[in-house]
């Protein structure tokens, strides 16, 4: 996730962070410390072991078993958080995040990998290309969020229709996972949009950061800032973003914050639901 070849040969991939998203249904369950280390462990080695992933994806049948694999992995992890409904259903709500980035990059004419889990960091897909503008990027990196969205929706409107208190506490912890995405810092969804608004969204995003980790502290939000921070710093001075227009930093700042907006008040009402 952090180890990126450089712009020139493959775009980085886009990550789905979920090691803070609260989930009422599970609420008196915390991450054991072992647990939280593990995960640590996991995303560390999954960023080192790119020999071992290459030599994986060369068997026949090895990223589908990549992907299946890294999925029942994720879901055995957070059935320790949350029961083996809510583990299903959450890392269900990742993959349709991830599939959003997919289709977004077949659509774009960008070859697409596919997803990895790692748990308590959420999810990755490769981009195998380059986009040849940063509004392409950003639509790539705004897809995920979309699809994400979407598929809470359906799990309120379930949950509401069903009265189940258990899809609104998956469509709450859906809603807080894609506006985290949102953040705009390093190789976070919201780092990819938020640039072509403007060059130094990252800042906010670093604050923001930095606030929630005065609230929640973790070594998932600390690995993040730290391996996102060159990323952003690399990413505010691309010079593709002498290609924005003034019109597209209004359009995507219309689409960025009503998105950001949009899923801030879905997380008031169904806490209330709760």
């Amino acid at each position: 996730m952090a180890d990126e070849s450089t712009p020139s040969e493959v775009a980085p991939e886009i990550p789905s962070a979920a090691s803070q998203v609260p989930a009422p249904a599970a609420a008196k369950s915390n991450v054991s410390g072992r647990a939280a280390l593990a995960g640590t462990a996991a995303m560390l080695a999954l960023s080192k072991g790119k020999t071992a992933l290459v030599l994986l994806k060369g068997l026949p049948f090895g990223k589908l078993l990549l992907t299946s694999g890294s999925m029942f992995a994720s879901v055995l992890v957070y059935a320790t958080r949350g029961g083996w409904a809510f583990a299903l259903g959450f890392v269900l709500l990742l993959l349709i995040h991830e599939l959003g980035h997919g289709y977004a990059m077949r659509r774009a004419s960008v070859a697409a990998g596919w997803p990895i889990f790692v748990p308590f960091f959420g999810a990755m897909i490769a981009m195998k290309g380059r986009p040849e503008h940063p509004r392409v990027e950003a639509d790539i990196a705004y897809a995920g969020p979309v699809a994400g969205t979407a598929a809470s929706l359906a799990c309120a409107g379930l949950g509401l229709w069903l009265h189940s208190r258990f899809l609104l506490s998956l469509a709450y912890a859906g809603f807080f996972l894609n506006l985290f995405n949102l953040v705009p810092f390093g190789f976070l969804d919201g780092g990819r949009v938020a640039r072509v608004v403007s060059r130094n969204a990252w800042i906010v995003g670093a604050l923001l950061l930095g606030l929630l980790f005065i609230k929640v502290p973790s070594p998932q939000l600390m690995l993040i800032a730290v391996l996102g921070l060159g990323h952003a710093w690399r990413s505010a001075r691309d010079p593709d973003l002498d290609l924005v227009t003034d019109a597209d930093r209004r359009v995507w700042a219309i689409r960025y914050f009503g998105l950001c907006g949009f899923l801030g008040a879905c997380i008031v009402f169904s806490h209330r639901l709760l």
